[in-house]
């Protein structure tokens, strides 16, 4: 009777060492933790704050950022207007942070690169850009992070058109014409109007932060593998 006993416990111990080691090795390496898989794949977090909600999403490829740019974006409600834009994230060892970038500002242009006039284009007055920092858990298997936060109106810009082009004037050799016109895009973080005391649009803001790993690819889309809404609650 003993030496059954014996040999049932013998062949589970084999068996349980076989089932882990097919998933990344002994506990808690197991049930395909990051730690084998590596960090890649899709995260997403939402966001808290006063008077904010909002989603954050970036991925990783190959040990790196992921250049898919519909995989790596934030969208914000601040005090009644929504903002988005780019996310720029670093996971390093168990420390995760990142950057919230506001609107690029360029200027429209066609297939040859040059601009046409007239040409009629849109600055959004919701710009905005912030930051986040905090710990994510390699050894969870939906690799929960959480931390906090910041966003706020984005500043006023001064930027300048370099125009380049050739001259030719009756019999004068031909030259260079260099033309700069600067130009102001208002902020959104200070005053609407100058001399009124209209708040800001996207007044600053904390926030703070709770996410998890849907995917253990990079994707561009919101399809992923649902998370387990309890383990990311733990």
């Amino acid at each position: 009777m003993k030496l059954t006993i014996l040999c049932s416990l013998l062949a589970f111990g084999v068996a349980s060492s076989a089932m882990a080691g097919s998933f990344g090795g002994p506990p808690p390496f197991t049930n395909l933790s990051p730690l084998q898989s590596g960090i890649d794949g899709s995260y997403q977090a939402t966001a808290r704050g006063k008077n904010l909600t909002g989603i954050i999403r970036f991925a990783y490829q190959n040990g790196v950022q992921s250049p898919i740019a519909t995989a790596n974006n934030y969208v914000f409600f601040v005090n009644g207007v929504v903002t988005s834009g780019s996310t720029s994230a670093s996971i390093t060892g168990k420390e995760i942070a990142g950057v919230l970038g506001g609107q690029d500002f360029t200027v429209p242009t066609n297939d040859e690169g040059t601009v046409e006039l007239p040409a009629i284009f849109v600055v959004r007055g919701n710009r905005a850009s912030g930051e986040f920092k905090g710990q994510i858990d390699l050894n969870d298997r939906m690799s929960y992070f959480s931390g906090s936060g910041s966003i706020i109106g984005a500043g006023a810009e001064t930027i300048t058109f370099i125009g380049i082009d050739s001259t030719q004037t009756g019999d004068i050799p031909p030259g260079i014409q260099i033309t700069n016109v600067a130009i102001t895009i208002p902020g959104s973080e200070g005053l609407l109007t100058p001399g009124t005391t209209n708040p800001a649009l996207v007044p600053g803001s904390s926030f703070k932060f709770e996410g998890v790993r849907t995917s253990f690819t990079a994707q561009g889309g919101f399809s992923s593998t649902p998370a387990s809404s309890s383990t990311a609650g733990q």
